[in-house]
């Protein structure tokens, strides 16, 4: 059974303790969609949450899921980030993130 979560209203750095929390916990559990018809915006730290979730997710054996329609304020703040090209987006809706090759540059 999929839990579905809203993110709903302006999610900044604030927020994202208590959401990391409520998603880990989520996705102990089982799947989890989280429906964003309500986001209004979100920073990077809350980004890098739904990003580990990801990954949470994975380790978990679990599906985890985000409502991303094209030029929604998710997908804006994806592309801002330079992310958009490691996403994996499947009718509007973000199941899952590419692994990115780790470069280090010599300063």
């Amino acid at each position: 059974m999929t839990k579905k979560l809203p993110l709903t209203g302006d999610l900044k750095i604030a927020a994202a303790d208590d959401l990391a929390k409520q998603l880990s916990t989520a996705l102990i559990s089982g799947d989890v969609t989280l429906c964003t018809k309500k986001l209004v915006s979100i920073d990077a730290a809350t980004i890098q949450v739904l990003v580990s979730a990801f990954v949470t997710a994975q380790g978990a054996a679990h599906r985890f899921a985000v409502d991303m329609p094209a030029q929604s304020v998710l997908e804006t703040a994806f592309d801002r980030l330079g992310l958009l090209p490691l996403l994996v987006v499947e009718n509007g809706v973000l199941v899952g993130i590419r692994d990115a090759q780790i470069v280090q540059v010599a300063a």
